[in-house]
């Protein structure tokens, strides 16, 4: 079958963006990241092996940035054993990541590093499958959904380098719906109706928290606006996410 030219220069194109987007800069742990913050022996021997397992992942990223888009373009066993050889490296490091335990501290650094890594291998599947699909329209839908793991996976890795960061700050995607109900069952123990009334908010400060951290990504001023609000309302039974919210917002307006 004939392939036309505008819908190969179409894939292209849609390829060329993603990778533009999500691999240029492709995060992995920062050590010393980790010495600037407050840590005993036993998180710092977990960071020791964390490290270049994520590092790895972090070059695969690159080489898989690199070959993509000829590879969509090569004889279909080509291209699947390629993606193949990539899922197989990435593989090996999720059963790594599986071999070491994580301290307490750092038990939501293991959580997202995983994470990360399986949104990546369900990335590489999708991609296989567009080097099976003859028909170029469906192969750009492939691709594109593919990409959205990948672009989730990233996004991931640079939460992790916050929280290596910042060990006082924990995502919103980190936080379960027991961690906001266990803070709010603090603060209103006795009022059954402002204790419900305090999980409807601070469960949707926590989504408003989410689409801040994608919108602000590390290294960006609003990222840094984000870290020192969580660090003003944060206390030892949580994170008080409206007021995260409301601190980061007033703030981010501010300096726009």
């Amino acid at each position: 079958m004939s392939i036309g030219t505008q819908t190969i220069s179409r894939l292209t194109v849609l390829l060329m963006l993603f990778f533009a987007v999500t691999v240029v800069g492709f995060g992995t742990v920062s050590i010393d990241k980790a010495e600037a913050a407050t840590y005993n022996s036993q998180d710092n021997a977990y960071l020791t092996k964390l490290s270049p397992i994520l590092t790895e992942f972090s070059e695969t990223g690159e080489a898989v940035s690199q070959s993509a888009i000829p590879l969509q373009s090569t004889p279909m066993e080509n291209c699947i054993n390629e993606f193949g050889f990539y899922d197989g490296i990435v593989g090996e490091l999720r059963q790594r990541l599986n071999a070491i335990k994580p301290t307490q501290l750092l038990e939501p650094v293991h959580i997202k590093s995983l994470d990360a890594i399986g949104d990546y291998i369900t990335g590489l599947s999708i991609y296989s499958s567009a080097c099976k699909e003859p028909d170029f329209e469906m192969k750009g839908k492939l691709v594109n959904k593919g990409s959205e793991y990948l672009i989730n996976a990233d996004k991931q890795i640079i939460e992790v380098n916050d929280l290596i960061a910042n060990p006082a700050f924990i995502p919103a995607k980190v936080a379960s719906e027991d961690a906001i109900q266990a803070w709010c069952l603090n603060k209103w123990a006795g009022n059954p109706q402002m204790l419900d009334h305090c999980i409807q908010t601070q469960t949707e400060a926590q989504g408003q928290l989410e689409t801040l951290l994608v919108y602000h990504p590390n290294g960006t001023p609003g990222r840094k606006v984000l870290l020192d609000c969580s660090s003003t309302w944060t206390d030892a039974s949580g994170h008080n996410f409206r007021m995260i919210v409301f601190c980061a917002k007033n703030k981010i307006d501010s300096t726009q």
